[in-house]
């Protein structure tokens, strides 16, 4: 995919899906009994009836979306939240290894975020957490996934990754957050810390303690 194009996560349908044909099935029955079963006459009303219960399963069913979508979000930036990585991890590993592939993780922390608060208020630091949420989703392939871990960290599970993984990704990455940046961002930048499953751990919260020592170390390194 063409890393200029705009990535959006869309709503999925279950739940209108699934309410919609629970109510067609409903009539498909109500048809058979009513008017071959019982051989009532058929009468207009029976599509009035139909379409008044496709519209309350309908709005049921987008209802249900509604809430699974903004449960699954972190509702500043729009990326996954904290449980639903955690929720997922073992299913995407599982897939990926399963296929004789590597998942990468990532930890990545701002640098001078707080500064960007202190100086123009937190409205600011809040555009600037959604900035960079739109930057990693933009940059991260369709079987990734981004989610904000906390504050200004977020974490990136990267799916079939190469040998290069640790230099030549992360510093893409690194290039993709400082560039095009509005002038009161243009002092950002991010650390980066990463594990590889399953070479590293087999578990989300070993490669996540892996990849957050390696960010501070060089957070600490970025600031001498």
């Amino acid at each position: 995919m063409d890393k200029n194009t705009s990535k959006v996560s869309y709503m999925q349908y279950h739940g209108r899906i699934f309410s919609i044909a629970v109510v067609i099935l409903f009539n498909i029955i109500r048809y058979y009994y009513y008017h071959q079963y019982l051989e009532l006459p058929f009468r207009w009303n029976f599509f009035l009836l139909t379409f008044i219960f496709l519209t309350i399963a309908w709005w049921c069913g987008k209802q249900f979306d509604y809430a699974k979508y903004y449960s699954e979000r972190d509702p500043l930036t729009n990326t996954y939240n904290r449980r639903t990585l955690e929720r997922n991890f073992n299913k995407i590993s599982k897939k990926f290894v399963g296929e004789g592939y590597s998942l990468g993780v990532i930890m990545l922390d701002l640098n001078n975020f707080k500064e960007v608060n202190d100086q123009y208020g937190h409205q600011k630091g809040d555009e600037l957490l959604i900035l960079i949420a739109s930057k990693l989703t933009n940059f991260v392939k369709k079987n990734d996934l981004v989610a904000r871990w906390g504050g200004d960290e977020f974490v990136i599970l990267v799916s079939n990754i190469t040998e290069e993984f640790g230099t030549d990704y992360t510093q893409n990455l690194l290039k993709n957050i400082k560039e095009h940046n509005p002038s009161e961002f243009t002092s950002i930048g991010a650390s980066i810390g990463y594990a590889v499953y399953p070479r590293d751990g087999d578990n989300l919260q070993k490669l996540i303690q892996i990849a957050d020592s390696g960010m501070y170390k060089e957070k600490r390194y970025s600031v001498k």
